[in-house]
């Protein structure tokens, strides 16, 4: 590029195309925000341009939200045609500011990576709170930007932006995040990825290629095959990963001896009939023991009746039965006796 503005460190404005007329081509190469230079300096630039076609060159982690945030916004709001051409990464914010384009088109050694938006704070618990209710919102207007362009459900956008998904050009075509792929470009930035989760410097620099571009210009049909398979192991690897050891378990479990079903049903229908005989016995105990109460309580009723009678009767002595014995002495009757005291009274 030629009369590229110095005074930018994260995006650059070809100035000789916009100057003729033609396409102007917009770098954005680095991450978004930093260094001094504000979304405020790219939306005067934009201005500028008058409305003339905008050729967006993407190859960036991201960067500041709420700067990417306005820098959509105006891209959408721009008047001229905006083609975006990503190459190399478009990750976390710069996806969004792909997305803002008219036409979206993908190199196929490019990754795109879609994230949760992330933040630092330090504080007490209601600045925690805060932080956390504010990531939320900028989270649910990303989800809105990603399921309008590709008309995907936001649940599932939701469920990719939580696992931090990273998509290979033909995934990120079919999941309708890209219009089109075009051949690989060679990558000239190189970032510090250690905020992300999910893959490492040297896994993105292996995807990249960089290794083959340093030690050769051309790159042969075999070698082409492999570098794709590197990539498709990269994103795909740890699926397949599982699915094999998934696949390894089952047919260890295929190897092991079949069971004889006849002699299962056997000890099954044993045990069956072992069941209904205790379940009987149990029940003749049962009634058993409901017949015994019963007697009892009858006995019971029994006796207790027979206490209530002899409460009711007067108790009688022993000395009030016997026999009275008289201490008078008997005097034999004498009738001359008798006759001498009726004489002389």
């Amino acid at each position: 590029m030629e009369n590229i503005h110095q005074n930018k460190s994260w995006y650059s404005i070809n100035s000789i195309e916009a100057k003729k007329g033609k396409s102007t081509d917009i770098f954005i190469y680095d991450e978004i925000g930093v260094h001094g230079i504000t979304a405020k300096s790219f939306l005067q630039d934009l201005k500028d341009l008058g409305g003339k076609d905008i050729t967006l060159h993407i190859n960036s982690t991201g960067g500041d939200v709420f700067e990417g945030q306005a820098i959509y916004t105006a891209l959408k709001n721009y008047t001229g045609k905006v083609t975006a051409k990503i190459e190399g990464l478009a990750a976390s914010m710069a996806t969004v500011i792909a997305l803002a384009a008219d036409t979206i088109e993908m190199t196929s050694n490019s990754l795109f990576m879609i994230h949760s938006p992330m933040s630092n704070v330090f504080g007490n618990k209601s600045q925690m709170r805060k932080q956390i209710n504010a990531l939320e919102k900028v989270e649910a207007t990303m989800l809105k930007v990603y399921a309008k362009r590709t008309g995907l459900d936001e649940d599932k956008i939701s469920y990719m932006l939580d696992s931090e998904t990273w998509l290979s050009a033909d995934e990120a075509k079919e999941m309708g995040f890209v219009d089109s792929i075009s051949g690989k470009v060679e990558i000239v930035a190189k970032y510090d990825i250690t905020g992300f989760e999910n893959k490492t410097a040297e896994e993105i620099l292996t995807t990249f290629g960089n290794e083959h571009i340093k030690t050769e210009k051309q790159m042969d049909e075999a070698t082409m095959k492999n570098w794709f398979t590197e990539i498709k192991n990269l994103i795909v690897g740890k699926a397949e990963a599982e699915a094999q050891q998934e696949q390894v378990q089952t047919e260890a479990k295929e190897e092991q001896p079949q069971v004889n079903t006849n002699e299962l049903e056997a000890k099954i229908n044993a045990l069956t009939e072992e069941r209904d005989s205790l379940s009987q016995k149990l029940s003749a105990e049962k009634e058993k023991a409901n017949e015994s109460k019963e007697d009892f309580k009858t006995q019971f009723d029994t006796m207790a009746q027979r206490i209530s009678k002899l409460e009711a009767t007067p108790s009688v002595t022993l000395a009030e039965n016997e026999p009275k014995v008289s201490t008078e002495k008997s005097v034999q009757k004498d009738e001359w006796t008798d006759l001498a005291k009726n004489l002389f009274k």
